[in-house]
């Protein structure tokens, strides 16, 4: 009863700001249901469920918590949206609206299928428990500085799988050109080359997309300390 009648506040905010900084939770969650989730914990959570007591310093480390823990749903969706510039880096692409569509749908899928892998890892959820645990929550840890490491190192990983993208994508636009100018007497180059586009695209989806997002999945929750 004296719980619910005087929760720890400290507590409340911690949970309340991880929650709407926290990308899964931030994007899948709506104000009301982040409050109510804060609430519950703020009342159901007693100081020895606590491995660090709910201080200032434990809301700031929170915060900080968050961030770390989003930068690997920030980044999931950075090769497709290579993919997404590559498809449209000519003018014939711009105005086919298949690519306009499909290739802003493709964007997304990639960091729908990311955070797909996190539900069934059980990885999206883990963030929550070592907050009320208080893991990884000592201020070195959770600087910003290791912010930006961890920024970093998983951009440098991203790059690398984006490299092979881009290269592919330049090749294929490259012989799409060619094939215009091949066809353009049989007037042909309006369906062959959007159709040719649109088989390598299927293929890379079906052959590398999904298996590259899985590799991001695994080494950057490796590099947030989760197995």
């Amino acid at each position: 009863m004296q719980q619910i009648l005087f929760p720890n506040w400290m507590l409340f905010a911690g949970f309340y700001l991880f929650l709407r900084i926290f990308n899964p939770t931030r994007l899948y969650l709506d104000n009301t249901s982040c409050l109510a989730i804060a609430i519950m914990l703020a009342i159901g959570l007693e100081r020895e469920h606590l491995a660090q007591p709910a201080t200032l310093l434990w809301v700031i480390a929170a915060v900080t918590f968050a961030f770390v823990c989003s930068v690997p749903y920030w980044l999931s969706g950075t090769v497709g949206c290579v993919l997404q510039q590559m498809l449209l880096l000519n003018e014939q692409s711009v105005q086919d609206h298949r690519f306009t569509d499909e290739s802003e749908a493709l964007a997304k899928l990639c960091s729908l299928v990311f955070v797909a892998y996190a539900l069934e890892n059980g990885a999206v959820f883990k963030p929550l428990f070592d907050l009320i645990l208080s893991r990884h929550l000592v201020l070195p840890e959770v600087s910003f500085s290791s912010l930006y490491q961890t920024v970093v190192e998983n951009m440098q990983m991203i790059l690398i799988i984006s490299g092979k993208y881009i290269i592919l994508m330049l090749v294929i636009t490259m012989c799409c050109g060619y094939l215009d100018l091949f066809f353009k007497k049989a007037s042909l180059s309006m369906f062959v080359t959007p159709n040719i586009k649109s088989i390598v695209i299927v293929i890379l989806l079906n052959i590398w997309l999904f298996h590259d997002q899985f590799y991001v999945f695994n080494k950057t929750m490796k590099s947030l300390g989760y197995e």
